[in-house]
């Protein structure tokens, strides 16, 4: 189900002028989600529309907030199609066939990984129960990165295809990279005082999401910062996600960079074409993230499949985990934890066992130095116990109920000397989501949708830095003033003398304005593009006005010298 906002923008398109729908398709098939100028702009050719009219429908569609722009220091502007309007518009532009693959012709090369949102959450954690400490150029040292790689799943071979840019890129391999650059971005943790800390007002709104949320989020995240700045690589991250596609259907990598339907007389917005292998790089991040397999055909063409249907991933909304599933304790100390049990229930539980596996139920292990960690990170013996007596289904074994019982009273008689093996591990602040006071937070995540507070990797899209410019430009400095231009030019359908003709014809690429001409007994509508001085020659696009739909709808492009046309008048919007 579309979320409320995703119906009102597709209602928005369908209301949208036909002049308004066809230079948004042209700058969304040319320029995806990427930044333009205004030189870029002017350079749109739109198939019958003159400078004049692209730049009218322009601006209706920042007024309508389908195009952003921010300003540059020195006052350039530079437009965009917002990140959370691209989904619509692949969806209703991309015109996309292609056939699944049967799996028995397809060998698998890579299963997707337990996923990028377990490794996010195993390396919160890790925070959580350890002093993660900061040097002083503002990086972990290097005996946590060592550890945080043997936390996440992720890869560096998942990442390194991408050639991410990042601060600090000579101490954080890739993949380490991305995770925590995802976990600032989300406000999760902070550099606070010489360490990594928590957020924990943030962590309470993450951990009470579904899996599916979280997945949700993180890939689009993903696709907002990670992407090449290629508007062909960002249509086909979109065109992976396009509805027509099932999850656990194979399909063709190669297929999906060809682009289904664009509108012609388009200019690319670069010389490079995607390659397979910058699809590989892609397909092998979301493969690292858990969200795709990969596999080959006998002939070695690259293949994907998707491990969740990505419509329905991409579709649904950012709710709350209402699961009520438990955990189960077995007599041998393991906590079997189902795949619908809440985060919420999996943090608290993971901050006094041992982590064993995350697979479809994930497994942790109570030990005695795992209950001992827990009560420096401020989960005491009863809290231990009463969190396990309300979330175990069958309640907690005998032997296991004993033996932390005798573990209490081992630390008492101990103390200090027993946990001192734990100081420096673990943080001051407790750790449990919900036992620290939202007041005294400093970092505060209001959402999830806005530009991230801090982060890590820079984003290949370098606007997302700057500030929105919603000033728009007055109306009459897109018309051309009538008051400079003799009135029977734009009025009268008829014949002038061969200087006034060529003048007119002059004053309309000057204006980017558009003409009516009558060709070999025909009236035609003519937008110039060059003009050329000896001999004279004026180039442009020539169309019938009789026909109305693109199928119909020709153009077919000229050159005309003086006196090869008849009739005409100056169109002006």
């Amino acid at each position: 189900m579309m979320e409320q906002q995703d119906v009102a923008d597709a209602i928005s398109l369908d209301r949208l002028l036909p002049k308004e729908r066809s230079v948004l398709h042209h700058i969304w098939s040319r320029f995806a989600g990427q930044r333009f100028d205004d030189d870029k702009l002017r350079s749109l050719r739109v198939r019958r529309l003159s400078g004049v009219e692209v730049q009218l429908a322009f601006l209706s569609l920042r007024q309508q907030r389908w195009v952003q722009a921010v300003k540059q220091g020195w006052g350039e502007r530079l437009y965009f199609i917002p990140f959370d309007k691209l989904q619509i518009l692949q969806e209703a532009f991309g015109d996309l066939k292609v056939g699944s693959v049967p799996a028995a012709a397809v060998k698998l090369q890579q299963e997707g990984r337990s996923g990028i949102a377990v490794d996010m959450f195993n390396v919160l954690v890790y925070v959580a129960k350890n002093r993660v400490a900061v040097t002083a150029k503002g990086v972990l040292h290097k005996k946590f990165i060592q550890k945080l790689g043997s936390v996440v799943e992720l890869s560096p071979s998942d990442v390194e295809g991408l050639a991410l840019q990042y601060d600090h890129a000579d101490v954080y391999p890739p993949h380490i990279a991305v995770v925590l650059d995802l976990l600032f971005s989300f406000d999760l943790v902070a550099l606070e005082q010489g360490e990594l800390r928590l957020n924990m007002t943030a962590l309470r709104h993450w951990l009470a999401l579904t899996r599916e949320a979280m997945d949700r989020l993180v890939l689009l995240r993903m696709m907002e910062r990670y992407v090449p700045s290629l508007a062909e690589y960002q249509h086909f991250t979109w065109r992976i996600c396009h509805s027509s596609r099932i999850g656990g259907m194979w399909y063709y990598a190669q297929h999906t960079l060809a682009y289904g339907e664009e509108p012609q007389n388009l200019e690319p917005s670069s010389g490079k074409e995607l390659s397979a292998e910058d699809a590989a790089s892609w397909l092998r991040l979301l493969t690292g993230c858990g969200y795709t397999d990969l596999g080959m055909d006998h002939d070695g063409q690259f293949l994907f499949r998707w491990r969740m249907d990505p419509c329905s991933l991409l579709s649904g909304s950012s709710q709350d985990n209402t699961g009520s599933s438990g955990l189960f304790i077995q007599p041998d100390f393991d906590i079997l934890i189902p795949p619908d049990a809440s985060y919420t229930v999996k943090f608290t539980a993971a901050l006094c066992t041992e982590r064993i596996s995350d697979d479809v139920m994930t497994v942790y292990r109570l030990t005695r130095d795992s209950v001992a960690q827990a009560a420096m990170a401020g989960m005491g013996l009863e809290a231990i116990t009463a969190f396990f007596t309300e979330y175990a289904a069958a309640g907690i074994p005998e032997n296991v109920h004993a033996a932390l019982c005798q573990w209490g009273k081992e630390l008492e008689r101990t103390g200090k000397d027993e946990l001192s093996r734990f100081i420096g591990a673990a943080p001051k602040d407790k750790a449990v989501p919900g036992a620290c006071d939202e007041e005294d937070n400093r970092y505060v995540m209001p959402g999830y949708s806005g530009s991230p507070s801090s982060s890590l990797i820079r984003p290949a899209r370098s606007e997302l830095a700057l500030e929105l410019d919603h000033s728009l430009p007055d109306i009459t400095s897109i018309v051309p003033d009538l008051n400079r231009i003799p009135i029977m030019w734009t009025r009268d359908w008829r014949s002038y003398h061969g200087s006034t003709a060529k003048q007119m014809m002059e004053q309309a690429l000057e204006l980017s304005a558009k003409l009516e001409i009558a060709v070999d007994g025909s009236r035609m509508e003519f937008i110039p593009f060059q003009l050329e001085r000896q001999p004279w020659k004026i180039s442009g696009a020539l169309y019938d006005p009789d026909s109305e739909s693109d199928s119909e709808m020709t153009e077919t492009v000229v050159q005309l010298g003086e006196g090869e046309w008849k009739e005409m008048r100056l169109v002006i919007p």
